[in-house]
């Protein structure tokens, strides 16, 4: 069952919590960040107001020009190290977030990695998913990157306006008033542009996700021969051309939106300096103020100006970094539940004897569809048996197995190990019963050996292992041996394996892995059909001992089977051995004779040996 990620709103202050939570194990200072930045914010603020009303004075009073210009000097010396200070504590601390935000990234991997196969291959997740890293932690310009830089920013202008406020009280009473009147009010304005802009976030977010598929296809290797072959190379640029000429339009539309915010901006601060500087001058003219504190005060209302401005774009800046990471955090959190620290990781002893297997009056159909893919299928195999599931494509061998696995959860009915039900067991250690060979090789970027132990330490068992795969000859022959880095996405020399090479490699893996459940799932779809027939032959031979399922719409493995399982339109529609099924089952004899032909080396091969 696809669990439904649903949007929930968090406050400034819940998700700045949970910004400190996830940053204090290892990134602990970022919590001070607010102290300093206020600290110095305040320090800067005072003192370039005091600068010039200090030269004004000095000038007025006719001091002594070399102390004086030495005085000054040593104040902004001062005030260029505190500047130098804090663009380089800023920078730590802009760093700082970017680790946090990859460390996010690896959480979201992690979650995604470990969550149920099923929803991990739901478009509605990966959707939701991209569009969480995106809005989240993924770009520069929202969520984790803006949040906590702009609420440490907007606290320290709050606190500064608030001091600097204070300070003009002397002269002006109703300066505080004006101020907060139009910081709000231009604060309000902003967020409420800022959310007419979230469907724009939501396009780009979605064309986004399209242009990312359409890049990996374009330069996987897999894809090349195919994309110079057929010229596709067209196709692929002319889709990509439209989808940035979407985002194009989306941004110039999100670029108006920020056009029409700036101007209120700029209107509210107008307004703002006709009423606090006309009063201030008409002060002077009436001798009811010296220059030297009209300067201070007309420099601190100058200040305010522009904090008023600053901090009407950080608190929008704020609210839209807020309802992004509201966002990311709709799929981090739901992945939060998969993952799991290095403590409670445990390594699985696979020591588990699986001595039957039982399928009772199990049916499934994927997510958001009624038609049943599995429909009412029961069974039953014993230890040291080998399975043959056929059937034409699509007839659900795959995803009966994928049920058997643990990948898929049943839309009805129990599956048993042992008579114990599936989710009896530690969702772990139920994968690690299985050893999987299936279709698509999955080949690493890494050794060869690694390939194979998945970082495990290599036991005598591998060389056991590899040499009953019939891969040894080529470690041989490889320049580093088990050492050879295979690909060459992160190793210039690094080789790749031919398909039947791959093929060796899958099985060496799941031979040493040692687990008490063999499973290939087509994976000789690739060969000609002879060499599928003798390649299943020596998998029969190495599957003694073990329950052994052989998947495959042709019916090279069947001879070997103990039993067959025939499947046709997601039920077992007979099952029995080879011959049995030949005498008793006409569709099944009739798709065996189709195919005969194609498993005999010479003439004369008796297709129902």
């Amino acid at each position: 069952m696809i669990v439904n990620l649903t949007h929930k709103k968090n406050s400034i202050f819940q998700n700045i919590h949970w910004y400190l939570t996830k940053a204090a194990p290892k990134f602990p200072k970022l919590k001070y960040g607010l102290l300093l930045t206020v600290t110095m914010s305040l320090i800067l603020l005072v003192a370039t107001s005091g600068v010039p009303t200090l030269i004004v004075w000095g000038l007025q009073e006719q001091l002594a020009f070399p102390q004086f210009a030495g005085f000054i000097l040593s104040i902004c010396v001062g005030l260029g190290c505190l500047v130098a200070g804090q663009a380089i504590y800023k920078t730590w601390m802009t760093w700082e977030n970017a680790n946090l935000r990859m460390q996010l990234s690896v959480d979201d991997g992690e979650g995604f990695l470990n969550s149920p196969f099923e929803e991990s291959i739901d478009t509605a997740v990966q959707k939701q998913r991209a569009r969480s890293s995106k809005l989240g932690y993924e770009d520069d310009d929202s969520g984790v990157a803006l949040l906590w830089p702009s609420f440490v920013d907007f606290s320290a202008t709050l606190i500064s306006v608030g001091v600097i406020a204070g300070l003009t009280l002397r002269i002006q009473w109703w300066s505080p008033i004006v101020i907060v009147t139009l910081t709000l009010l231009a604060g309000t304005l902003l967020v409420k542009f800022d959310r007419g802009q979230e469907k724009f976030r939501t396009s780009l977010a979605n064309i986004n996700f399209m242009q990312k598929y359409l890049y990996k296809e374009a330069f996987r290797l897999g894809a090349g021969k195919d994309i110079r072959l057929y010229h596709l190379r067209q196709q692929y640029h002319q889709k990509i051309a439209a989808l940035s000429q979407q985002m194009l339009a989306v941004q110039r539309q999100l670029d108006r939106e920020k056009i029409k915010a700036v101007w209120v901006v700029c209107l509210i601060d107008s307004g703002q300096l006709i009423l606090l500087y006309v009063p201030l001058v008409m002060q002077v003219s009436s001798h009811h103020l010296s220059l030297p504190a009209f300067t201070f005060f007309f420099t601190l209302l100058g200040t305010l100006s522009n904090l008023v401005r600053k901090g009407a774009t950080e608190f929008s800046q704020m609210i839209v970094a807020n309802e992004n990471l509201s966002v990311g955090r709709d799929y981090l959190d739901y992945a939060a539940q998969f993952i799991t620290s290095d403590s409670e990781q445990h390594q699985l002893q696979n020591k588990a004897q699986v001595e039957k297997i039982e399928f009772r009056n199990v049916s499934y159909h994927y997510p958001n569809h009624d038609q049943k893919i599995i429909d009412d299928v029961s069974f039953v195999i014993h230890k040291n048996t080998a399975v043959a599931l056929v059937g034409l494509n699509g007839a659900g061998k795959s995803t009966l197995v994928a049920l058997l696995m643990g990948l898929l959860k049943p839309t009805s009915g129990t599956i048993l190990i042992n008579d114990q039900p599936s989710e009896a067991f530690d969702y772990h250690d139920y994968l690690g019963l299985f050893a999987p060979v299936f279709q698509e090789s999955a080949t690493f970027a890494d050794t060869l050996e690694n390939n194979i132990t998945f970082g495990k330490t290599a036991t005598p068992a591998l060389e056991a292992a590899i040499r009953q795969s019939g891969l040894w000859k080529d470690v041989q022959d490889l320049p580093a041996g088990l050492q050879t880095n295979l690909t060459q996405y992160v190793d210039d020399q690094g080789m790749s394996l031919s398909g039947g090479q791959s093929q060796k490699l899958m099985l060496a893996r799941a031979l040493y892995q040692k687990r008490p459940v063999l499973i290939l799932d087509e994976p000789t779809a690739a060969l000609d059909a002879l060499a599928e027939s003798e390649l299943y032959q020596h998998y029969h031979d190495l599957s003694k001992g073990t329950i052994s399922i052989f998947i495959s719409h042709r019916l090279a493995s069947t001879q070997f089977a103990d039993i067959v399982f025939f499947v046709q339109d997601g039920q077992i529609a007979d099952a029995g051995t080879h011959q049995d099924l030949m005498k008793a089952n006409p569709a099944y004899a009739a798709l065996y004779y189709a195919q005969s032909q194609y498993y005999q080396e010479g003439d004369g091969m008796d297709a129902t040996e």
